[in-house]
């Protein structure tokens, strides 16, 4: 079984962010990954579940007004990064538009469901591939001077020397937070296996517990 989690990249101030979490009664790790940008990671709807990531990071953008992405790793297999400007979806992007599940609706026609809830017909799936992979939506996001080509490579899971790479979704993810010069640890795992030991510490946000 591969590896899903949930995390959210956010920008702006600790005070800000932590209030959004409280407001809203969300339990999460936060942990700083760069100059002011900082991995909000909640706890799962249940164990091995899965944690809302998109509603609260464009919550988080309305109070910041900075932005935020909301990173969904699916077993291994494919990975979406939304990024919220004004709490609001400004761009999507996809590791592989290929991948799909099947989908009946309630007429019981069946379409192909890619990963971002693109419907297609099933005699037309999609063509395989990243999409959304513009090196210059996620360069702000990053510290310092990000480097284009790579972070380019990265979105599109190119790996030296390989002709033809196929990088888990997890290995992407870290792909893109290294060429974003963040530190890709606190926003590679799930609440439930966050590294307390990490440095900086995780701040642990517990509405309700004072």
């Amino acid at each position: 079984m591969g590896t899903s989690y949930q995390t959210i990249l956010a920008l702006g101030g600790l005070a800000q962010i932590r209030t959004v979490l409280t407001d809203v009664g969300t339990e999460a790790y936060v942990t700083r990954v760069g100059e002011r940008r900082w991995a909000v990671v909640p706890r799962e709807e249940e164990e091995g579940g899965y944690a809302e990531v998109d509603d609260l990071a464009q919550l988080i953008t309305l109070r910041t007004r900075e932005p935020a992405v909301a990173f969904d790793v699916f077993d291994s297999s494919v990975m979406r990064a939304t990024l919220h400007v004004d709490g609001r979806e400004a761009h999507c992007y996809l590791s592989d538009g290929g991948w799909v599940t099947e989908y009946w609706d309630d007429d019981d026609n069946e379409f192909l469901a890619g990963f971002d809830g693109t419907l297609h017909p099933v005699d037309a799936p999609p063509p395989p591939g990243p999409s959304g992979d513009d090196p210059a939506v996620f360069a702000p996001l990053g510290v310092g001077a990000v480097d284009p080509v790579a972070l380019g490579a990265a979105l599109r899971g190119e790996v030296p020397g390989d002709d033809e790479p196929r990088l888990f979704a997890e290995c992407r993810h870290r792909a893109i937070l290294d060429a974003l010069r963040l530190d890709a640890c606190p926003l590679t795992r799930p609440f439930r296996h966050a590294h307390l030991d990490h440095r900086p510490t995780p701040v642990h946000v517990r509405p309700g517990h004072g």
